[in-house]
């Protein structure tokens, strides 16, 4: 059995040849959101890659920032689309309101009406 160096298979190939000169049009908190966001560009035949996807994937505990890249002259049409299709690009998504809030202030107003209801009852006894 051969051990083959796992870096002796990596290629860079992927890469558009303008990838050194890329700009960063959108910063992502999770792979899936990035991914969105490229397949939403190739669909209008804007050409991107995505950077950090490693690194994500590899550490998902840790907070990491994937990066879309585009032709630095397609950067600003790019961003458009993103805006246009109301993809979040700034920040991590908000997490959903569990409804325990509202519990808590039911409780509480549920537990301030037996309070009310037992004071009037043993004045009237």
């Amino acid at each position: 059995m051969r051990s083959d160096d796992i870096l002796d298979k990596f290629a860079f190939d992927d890469l558009p040849e303008w990838a050194g000169e890329g700009e960063v049009v959108a910063k992502f908190y999770s792979n899936l959101e990035a991914e969105v966001a490229a397949a939403r560009l190739r669909s209008e035949g804007i050409h991107c890659f995505l950077a950090n996807t490693v690194s994500q994937s590899v550490t998902p505990h840790l907070p990491g920032i994937v990066r879309l890249h585009t032709h630095p002259l397609d950067a600003s049409q790019a961003r458009e689309i993103l805006q246009e299709a109301a993809i979040e690009t700034d920040g991590p998504l908000p997490q959903k309101n569990s409804g325990q809030g509202a519990i808590i202030i039911l409780a509480i107003l549920i537990g301030l009406l037996l309070a009310w209801l037992l004071v009037q009852g043993v004045g009237m006894g």
